[in-house]
């Protein structure tokens, strides 16, 4: 049986501990650059002033972000706490930077000039030309521009609130034992066939820029978007409309296994099932008071277990 601790900070310093849970949902996912989690504790605590909330599994920290909604409930003088709560590292959504041109950028760089409690980030002084943000970009905005230029990759969340590009020398490995099920993913819901985006000089009805996928033709899908000209891409228009068709195709194919328990792993740790390994791209961790099983997704798209 793995271990919870849910702690709850109060803005004045007081920290509120219970081991006591009846249920809990906790999610990771790349693209999305927070984790989630949302569960019902038993706990004696003040929640009109908690201001930090920390979630161990094992003893590992896995969530540290602050309260969406915290509800307390009293019955039979048993009190019982409902809470969500996102990563602090939502807040790269949220907070925005002056538009305009970043010369010579890093990821150090980049985050020596805001002021982000509770967020770091891998460190990296690799720096690239300049990136130009358009009006109300937010530093995610600007992470994944600096990622894309610096590694053709997408720019993902590990460990609790921590901006990373590589996998590090750190990352996990393993093979789940106790398989309840798994299975195979198919997404085309968002996945766009067509893209078109005006350039500097185009007027009126005219795109004169345009990719085309094959592969989501392949599929029997015509999905067409238009854009207007973006500054953003002006140094490479063809990886702006590679990007957009990238990112609707984000998760198009997946494999998923469900375990008992959790092994503590991370977004970007390898899974080995199927007689096959590749990287994990979302992870949902369920637990009530009958234990804790662990599904991990690995994607198959265009900045996801490319190789495999």
């Amino acid at each position: 049986m793995n271990d919870i601790t849910l702690k709850l900070k109060s803005v004045s310093g007081e920290v509120y501990e219970t081991k006591k849970c009846l249920s809990f949902r906790f999610e990771k996912e790349v693209y999305t650059p927070y984790s989630v989690l949302s569960g019902i504790f038993f706990s004696d605590c003040d929640v009109l002033n908690i201001s930090d909330i920390e979630f161990f599994i094992d003893g590992k920290l896995i969530h540290k972000g602050f309260v969406d909604i915290i509800e307390e409930t009293e019955s039979s003088d048993v009190k019982k706490v409902s809470l969500s709560s996102r990563g602090y590292s939502s807040l790269l959504l949220q907070s925005e930077l002056p538009d305009g041109i970043i010369s010579s950028p890093s990821l150090n760089s980049l985050f020596t000039s805001v002021n982000l409690p509770n967020i770091t980030h891998e460190d990296s002084y690799l720096t690239t030309n300049y990136i130009y943000l358009n009006s109300h970009s937010s530093i995610w905005d600007a992470c994944k521009m600096l990622c894309l230029k610096l590694h053709n990759s997408h720019p993902f969340i590990s460990s609790p609130n921590k901006v990373s590009y590589t996998f590090g020398s750190n990352s996990l490995s393993f093979e789940p034992q106790n398989i309840i099920s798994k299975g195979n993913v198919l997404n085309l819901k968002n996945s766009v066939s067509d893209v078109y985006m005006r350039s500097l000089t185009d007027e009126g009805n005219n795109f004169s820029m345009h990719i085309n996928d094959g592969e989501i033709r392949e599929l029997g899908i015509v999905r067409e978007k238009y854009y207007a000209y973006d500054a953003m891409w002006a140094f490479d228009s063809y990886l702006g409309l590679q990007t957009k068709v990238n990112l609707s195709m984000k998760g198009i194919k997946a494999d998923f296994v469900k375990y008992d328990g959790f092994f503590g792993e991370d977004l970007n740790d390898t899974v080995i099932f199927d007689k096959k390994q590749g990287r994990i791209n979302r992870i949902l961790v369920n637990g009530t008071k009958n234990g804790i099983q662990t599904t991990l997704w690995r994607y198959y798209d265009r900045y996801n277990n490319r190789n495999n």
